[in-house]
């Protein structure tokens, strides 16, 4: 039997799918979020590079994560900075960008060795 063939653009989505384990969702502050805030940070997890990391862009984060969604951009920033303050995120600048860190991601993601390392530096701690 011969195997599939699978798209270049294909392959890199799958490589950069993470699981997402219920404990995340099992945590009381996670809970007391609405329930649209809770998909933009399951959605996160998708757009994430294998740290965690991506480019703190809500127009970005809102036309990939809630496309069909009747949410604002503003509203999706409003959601980061919830996300922020409650630190299941890290929301961050160095050298003129701004970028956010998912909080544990290394803990609770599915590891895959072959993924790029990160071209976006991490939060400077405090």
């Amino acid at each position: 039997m011969s195997k599939a063939k699978v798209s270049a653009e294909f392959q890199k989505q799958m490589e950069q799918m993470y699981s997402l384990k219920q404990v995340i969702f099992n945590n009381d502050a996670m809970g007391e979020l609405p329930p649209i805030t809770r998909l933009l940070f399951a959605g996160l997890w998708c757009m994430v590079d294998n740290k965690g990391r991506l480019e703190d862009r809500p127009r970005t984060i809102k036309k990939t994560i809630m496309g069909y969604d009747d949410v604002s951009a503003d509203q999706v920033d409003e959601m980061l900075q919830s996300l922020h303050d409650r630190r299941f995120i890290v929301r961050y600048s160095t050298s003129g960008s701004s970028y956010i860190q998912v909080n544990n991601f290394s803990k609770y993601r599915n590891p895959n060795i072959h993924n790029r390392p990160s071209r976006i530096p991490p939060p400077e701690l405090q």
